[in-house]
């Protein structure tokens, strides 16, 4: 008998793995238990079941130490159980062609019409892994993807641990669909890559300088299926991280963009030839019940939903940014940052996805998402607006069938929130702990804002008529909201970050080489919620307390978009004359008078060329302070004052120009305008270092760069900008 049931076991698993003999398994038949010591699977079959991109090829994997415990007794309400010592795969990242082959098994389990206890059984099966570690390798890179301790169970839906299988699901017979809930646990994740030296460079000795490591992590898994025939009509796919710690150098991040964009040349290249197999619609999809008038259980109700999603959560992330010493990077001969590092500290990071949801969605059942907001309120508007504009622009067949197919409009919605963000000054080996600061902190608490309410939020929404490929699909659009925040305007903090900036595009210059297409004409608008800039005032040569240490500039919303609507809203400029042009003129300004005037021209006829992006710039009042340091009594400079303006951005130079709504009413004592004075003085010199920074490291890069061109390039814009403002400070004042 026991010979039998291993041959049987042998005809069905030699499909998938080679060289399976019957001493390779132990069988305990009543008990319900089976082992097999060793399988080496077949690599071709498994990369064709699996279904692995063109780009990507099984090499090798093995299995050891497999044990399954079937409980013939109770297998309505106990899982099958499955123990895995070691799972090793070896992959390999290659463009060449893959080879067909004829391995792939005929009598593979397919789609059946019926849904019944077996299949049951194996959405129940729970599973055990002590170690999965997949390996790659390339012409380029190699690395490494470990977890540690991995299980798959099924949960009840708030997630406990369940003793009967039928507290795992939520089924639903009027509506003919049922919920299965699955989590997937691990207590170590470890990814590590690193590039070659040469293309014969062999796995084993390949450093690992790029490395994250968490520890512990789970993914909750909601299926919801068809009771008829057991399709999978949606599934909602939750991705729960603890604290991240990940020590970063310039170097590892360099590798991480090339890496990156290794593999988005390795599938374009395979794209070319993959072509791609139309999956059928299934009819369950299509005659998808939708529950009006049909009676629908509060607990299915509680935990049904009506789309594909995907969410990560983490709860707190530390990254440090730091500097290689090692590197043979030449600084500026006034560098003063050796082994430059940086901390950000994230709190509780939501990344949610929905890729094919309706435009006009309510968002009212999305997780952790309040609607209506400030996002759904532009978006409808925005749609709105450009529905009226392709109406416009179409013929009548035209503009009866957009209306027609409008309601069907689908989106693809990215949103990323942070509860709370903390980001340090940059320190260097002589810098003391006690003495740093944060160069950007939040002011939830100072502010009371509401728990549900995130420091960041971030929205990104692209658009497209699934039935028809001619029609004209809106624009996308991203939304920022950030606040309410402070930002310390420290001086070795942003020199150290541009020069990280500087390493961060070129190298993307020259790994991606214009591969990434941006998308034409997005929307875009930002707010900032309540932001506080500030300043620290140059020490005094006199110890006399009645010189102030900060200047604080504070608005309550600053706004900035590319949208035509928000520029209509607030029609700045209104005031510029020609007579202001030619007072400019008389100027003998540093760098860029042309620009600058032709700017100006530009402004007042609202007429710009094409190749200039407008970022349309509105406020509600600001207001300018001084005080002595942290909680003491602050002095007003500026009175409350509302602002509009346009930020002009250009290849090579960004010029913002801003108008005041009111009169700009000032007053400053003696004390105040010597430190105002100093400040002045203080940013020119410190605009000019930051010149000669962008100067010497575009020389190191190899990039030309030209400093005698009449409208000026950035760092020549940077240079005069304080000597420039401080002759117009006045000019647009009423």
């Amino acid at each position: 008998m026991t010979s039998i049931i291993k041959n049987q076991i042998i005809k069905h698993l030699s499909k998938f793995a080679r060289n399976l003999k019957p001493e390779q398994i132990s069988l305990e038949v009543l008990k319900g238990k089976s082992k097999l010591e060793f399988i080496e699977v077949n690599e071709e079959v498994l990369t064709d079941v699996l279904e692995l991109p063109p780009w990507l090829k099984i090499r090798r994997a093995t299995c050891t130490g497999v044990t399954v415990n079937v409980p013939w007794t109770r297998l309505k309400n106990a899982p099958i159980q499955i123990f895995i010592d070691e799972i090793n795969v070896e992959v390999v990242l290659s463009d060449e062609p893959r080879v067909k082959t004829n391995e792939r098994p005929t009598n593979l389990p397919t789609e059946t019409t019926s849904y019944g206890f077996a299949d049951k059984v194996v959405e129940g099966l729970s599973l055990y892994i002590n170690t999965v570690e997949i390996n790659f390798d390339s012409d380029a890179f190699g690395g490494s993807f470990m977890l540690s301790r991995l299980s798959v169970e099924s949960r009840t839906p708030g997630w406990q641990a369940a003793q009967d299988l039928k507290l795992t699901r939520v089924s639903c017979p009027s509506l003919g669909r049922v919920l299965i809930f699955k989590q997937i646990a691990w207590q170590l994740l470890r990814i590590e890559a690193s590039a070659k030296t040469s293309k014969t460079e062999k796995r084993c000795s390949i450093n690992a300088p790029l490395r994250l490591i968490t520890s512990g992590g789970r993914i909750r898994v909601t299926l919801k299926k068809s009771s008829s025939d057991g399709s999978v009509i949606n599934a909602q796919i939750h991705t729960i991280l603890e604290d991240i710690l990940w020590i970063a150098t310039l170097p590892q991040l360099r590798s991480a963009i090339t890496f990156y964009s290794y593999i988005m040349d390795l599938v374009r290249r395979t794209q070319s030839d993959h072509i791609p197999v139309a999956s059928p619609v299934k009819s369950s999809d299509l005659s998808c019940p939708n529950g009006d008038g049909v009676a629908v259980s509060n607990t299915f109700r509680t935990f049904d939903f009506n789309q594909t999603s995907y969410h990560l959560h983490i709860r707190k992330i530390d990254l440090h940014l730091c500097d290689d010493a090692h590197t043979n990077t030449i600084y500026p001969p006034d560098w003063d940052i050796e082994s430059g590092a940086m901390q950000v500290t994230l709190y509780r990071v939501l990344v949610d996805i929905y890729p094919n949801t309706l435009a006009t969605s309510d968002r009212m059942k999305w997780p952790r998402y309040t609607a209506p907001n400030d996002f759904t309120q532009w978006i409808e508007s925005r749609l709105s607006e450009q529905f009226n504009q392709f109406c416009a622009e179409a013929d009548q067949p035209g503009k009866t069938r957009l209306m027609r197919c409008w309601p069907q409009l689908m989106s693809f919605v990215v949103v990323f929130r942070i509860y709370d963000l903390v980001i340090q000054c940059v320190s260097d080996l002589t810098s003391k702990k006690d003495s740093l600061e944060n160069v950007f902190t939040s002011d939830r608490q100072l502010r009371s804002i509401p728990n549900d309410q995130y420091i960041f939020h971030f929205e990104f929404a692209s658009f497209s008529h699934p039935m028809s490929n001619t029609l004209p699909a809106p624009a996308p659009k991203s939304f920022l909201q950030l606040g309410p925040f402070s930002i310390l305007f420290d001086k070795r903090t942003l020199r150290w970050c541009l020069y990280v900036i500087h390493n961060i595009t070129t190298v993307l210059d020259l790994s991606l080489d214009g591969e990434v297409k941006m998308p034409t004409n997005p929307d875009l608008r930002i707010d900032l919620i309540m932001p506080k800039v500030i300043i620290p005032l140059p020490s005094s040569y006199v110890d006399d307390h009645r010189f102030p240490l900060r200047l604080l500039i504070s608005f309550s919303v600053l706004s900035l978009s590319n949208t035509t609507s928000d520029r209509t809203a607030q029609k700045p400029f209104e005031m510029l004359q020609e007579k202001s042009i030619a007072y400019v003129q008389k100027f003998n300004l540093h760098e860029g008078t042309s620009v600058f005037v032709n700017d100006l021209v530009q402004l007042m006829k609202s007429n710009f060329s094409g190749e200039t992006e407008k970022l349309w710039l509105r406020s509600s009042p600001g207001w300018v302070d001084t005080d002595h340091g942290k909680n003491t009594k602050s002095l007003p400079v500026v009175s409350d004052v509302c602002l509009t303006g346009v930020v002009l951005i250009r290849p090579d130079q960004v010029n913002a120009y801003i108008e005041p709504l009111s009169c700009i009413n000032a007053c400053v004592d003696h004390f105040q305008f010597l430190q105002l004075m100093k400040l002045s003085e203080s940013l020119s010199d410190f605009f000019t270092v930051l010149a000669m920074d962008q100067k010497h490291f575009s020389s190191e890069s190899g990039n030309t760069y030209n400093d005698t061109s009449d409208d000026g390039s950035d760092a020549v814009s940077i240079q005069h900008m304080s000597n420039n403002i401080s002759r117009f400070s006045g000019m647009f004042i009423r």
